[in-house]
C-alpha cells in the first residue's frame, strides 16, 4: 500500500499537485490499530507524510524548512466502518487541503493548518 500510494507523488509535484487513492487496509479502520503510515516522501526540499493518527484521524502533513501545513479529518465522524473510502490530497503555494469519500457518498474536506517554523 505505502509504497503504490507514495509512488503517485512525482519529483514535478514538489511545490503543487494532487493525488487520488483508495484506502481500503483493514488496519486504517481498526482502532485497535495505535497508528499507520499510509505514507512518508521525499520530494526536492519538501517531506510528505499521511497517517491514522491513534485518535483516529487521517493526517496529511507537508513540511518544509520554514513551514508546516497539517490537515486532519476525524473517520469517526464519517462513520466509516471497514471502508474503502476515496482520498484526494491537493497542495499548492496557498493551501493544502484533503478530501475523504465514504460509501454511500459522505464527503468531508478539510484544510491544513500552516505553522511556520
Amino acid at each position: 500500500m505505502s509504497g503504490e500510494i507514495a509512488d503517485l507523488l512525482t519529483e514535478s509535484m514538489e511545490k503543487a499537485g494532487k493525488v487520488c487513492f483508495e484506502l481500503n487496509d483493514e488496519k486504517i479502520f481498526d482502532a485497535n490499530v495505535k497508528d499507520v503510515t499510509v505514507f512518508y516522501k521525499l520530494l526536492g526540499e519538501s517531506r510528505f507524510k499521511f497517517f491514522r493518527s491513534n485518535d483516529f484521524k487521517l493526517v496529511f502533513v507537508r513540511l518544509t524548512e520554514d513551514w508546516m501545513r497539517q490537515a486532519k479529518i476525524d473517520l469517526g465522524d464519517l462513520g466509516c466502518s471497514g471502508g474503502p473510502i476515496e482520498v484526494t490530497l491537493n497542495w499548492g503555494e496557498k493551501e493544502d487541503t484533503i478530501s475523504v469519500r465514504c460509501p454511500g457518498g459522505v464527503i468531508r474536506t478539510a484544510t491544513a493548518m500552516h505553522i511556520d517554523n
